[in-house]
C-alpha cells in the first residue's frame, strides 16, 4: 500500500502520513490504532520490566532531566478586564498554554484578544493605535490640529465601554492578570482627562496640569489618554495619537512579553510579514516553516523571501521551492491555506517566549488539515514555550483542536463567551470536558 491510499484510508492527508513513516511526528497510541485499522491489523503492545542494567537514556521519553524541560510557562493564568471596549466586568481563570476562544458574533473574542495585546506589550502607545487603526476607527478624525470639545466622541472613546464623549468624567478602563507575565506589566489603568500644558520657562521645560473640562473655552485645554502601570503613569495628548504613534518607552527592569497578533483575513502584506522573516532566516525554526507548510502541501521544500523595501526596489515576495516545479514560484500562488498557515507560524516563531494572539484561526484552512495544522501549534508552543489565544466560529476546528490536546502533554483550553443582557460571561472547559463536548456535539461556538 503507497502512502496515497493510506492517507485515504486515515483521512489524514498525505505529508500526515509521510511525516509519520519518517518519524517527524509523534506516534501516539491513538495515531498507531488509527493506522492499523487503516491497514486491516490489530496492534498489540507488550511492556518488559525496567533491570538495574537499564540507563535513562534507554528510556529518552522517561528520563527526569527531559520532563524538566518540558515544564512550559503560563504566562497568563487568568485575567481581568474592566470597562475595556465591549467588555463592562470579565474575570477569566485557568487559561492553559493553548487556548482557543469560541462565541457568537459581538460576544468579545476580538477584544479580548486585544486587551491580551494591550498588556502583554507593556501599554504601548503604538499597540492602542493598531487597534484603533484596524478597526477603521481613525478614519473619520485624521485631523491632527483638531480643537475637540468636551461633547466630542474621539476615536479614543471606542476604547472605553458605553463609547463616551469625552467631557465623561471617570471614564477609564483596567486589565490585569496573574501567571509568570513579568511584575511590572501584570497591570495597566488607562483613563480620559483634560489638560492644560503649562511651560517652565527658568528650567525650559513644560508639563501637563489637569483641568475641568468645562473651562476650555478660558484656556487651551485639550484631551488626553493617562496611561498608569507599575508605579508610572504618562498623559498621551488626542493629538499625538492621531498625527503618529510612540511606543511608551518602558523602564529597563520592565521588559514587555514578546507578542504577536495574526488578523482575521490574513491581510497582511508580504511586506508586513518580511520583517517576522527576517528575525527567523537561518534559524533553527526556519525549517519549523517549512515543515508545518507541508501539512497542506507536502511538495514544499524551502521558503525564502526576496526584494526589498527601499524605494525603487522590487516589492517584498515570498518564494517556494515545489518539488512539483522545475524554478521557485511565488508563495501566494499556492492558495490562500498555505499562506494563511505561513503567517500563523511564522507568527507562532516570532512568539517564542511570549504570547501568540490569531484572530479566527480557521481562515482559510480546509476542514481535513485543522487537526495536522493544530498538532503542529501544541509542537511549536512548546518548543518555543509560546501562550496561544486563537478565535474561531468553527465546529470543525473546535473538533481539531480537542484532537491534538489530547495527544499533546500541554493543557489545551476551549473558553466560551456569551454575551448576557448587560455583560459577557465566560464558560471555561478543560480537555476531559471538551472530549464530552466533541462526542455529544454540544455547541460551544
Amino acid at each position: 500500500m503507497n502512502q496515497t491510499n493510506l492517507a485515504k484510508r486515515m483521512g489524514a492527508t498525505r505529508g500526515h502520513v509521510s511525516q509519520l513513516l519518517n518519524g517527524s511526528r509523534n506516534m501516539t497510541l491513538r495515531t498507531l490504532a488509527d493506522s492499523c485499522s487503516a491497514l486491516g491489523k490489530r496492534p498489540r503492545l507488550t511492556f518488559d520490566a525496567v533491570t538495574s542494567g537499564d540507563s535513562a537514556q534507554d528510556f529518552p521519553g522517561t528520563a527526569p532531566e527531559q520532563q524538566e524541560t518540558n515544564t512550559m510557562t503560563v504566562f497568563i493564568e487568568s485575567i481581568a478586564i474592566r470597562r475595556f471596549r465591549a467588555l463592562s466586568d470579565l474575570r477569566l481563570d485557568g487559561f492553559g498554554k493553548v487556548n482557543l476562544i469560541t462565541g457568537k458574533n459581538n460576544a468579545g473574542k476580538s477584544t479580548l484578544l486585544e486587551a491580551i495585546r494591550v498588556l502583554t506589550t507593556g501599554g504601548s502607545l503604538r499597540t492602542l493605535y493598531e487597534i484603533l487603526n484596524d478597526r477603521e476607527e481613525l478614519n473619520a478624525d485624521r485631523d491632527s490640529e483638531h480643537v475637540y470639545s468636551a461633547r466630542d466622541v474621539a476615536p479614543i472613546c471606542n476604547l472605553f465601554h458605553g463609547f463616551p464623549e469625552l467631557g465623561a468624567v471617570g471614564q477609564g478602563f483596567s486589565i490585569s492578570a496573574t501567571g509568570d507575565i513579568p511584575a511590572q506589566i501584570r497591570k495597566i489603568a488607562v483613563s480620559m482627562d483634560w489638560f492644560a500644558r503649562r511651560a517652565d520657562p527658568d528650567r525650559k521645560t513644560y508639563s501637563y496640569e489637569p483641568v475641568q473640562a468645562d473651562l476650555f473655552d478660558d484656556e487651551e485645554s485639550f484631551p488626553a489618554l493617562v496611561l498608569e502601570m507599575s508605579a508610572r503613569s504618562r498623559v498621551v495628548p488626542m493629538q499625538r495619537l492621531n498625527r503618529r504613534a510612540y511606543p511608551i518607552r518602558p523602564d529597563p527592569d520592565a521588559p514587555q512579553t514578546p507578542c504577536v497578533y495574526l488578523d482575521p483575513f490574513s491581510s497582511r502584506s508580504t511586506r508586513e510579514l518580511g520583517p517576522l522573516w527576517d528575525a527567523i532566516a537561518l534559524t533553527e525554526v526556519e525549517q519549523e516553516v517549512v515543515k508545518a507548510l507541508q501539512v497542506i502541501s507536502d511538495d514544499i521544500q524551502a521558503i525564502s523571501v526576496i526584494g526589498s523595501d527601499e524605494r525603487g526596489r522590487g516589492p517584498r515576495t515570498a518564494i517556494a521551492k515545489s518539488s512539483r516545479y522545475a524554478h521557485r514560484v511565488p508563495l501566494r500562488s499556492l492558495g490562500d491555506g498555505v499562506n494563511r498557515l505561513f503567517g500563523i507560524v511564522l507568527s507562532l516563531c516570532n512568539a517564542r517566549d511570549g504570547v501568540l494572539l490569531v484572530d479566527e484561526i480557521e481562515n482559510g484552512l480546509h476542514y481535513s488539515v485543522q487537526s495536522d495544522i493544530w498538532r503542529a501549534i501544541f509542537r511549536l508552543a512548546t518548543d518555543l514555550n509560546v501562550q496561544v489565544f486563537a478565535t474561531s466560529h468553527s465546529w470543525d476546528c473546535v473538533r481539531a483542536f480537542q484532537e491534538a490536546a489530547s495527544e499533546s502533554p500541554l493543557d489545551g483550553v476551549l473558553v466560551r463567551l456569551s454575551q448576557l443582557s448587560d455583560r459577557v460571561a465566560a464558560t471555561v472547559f478543560k480537555e476531559k470536558d471538551l472530549e464530552i463536548v466533541t462526542r455529544d456535539h454540544i455547541e460551544v461556538r
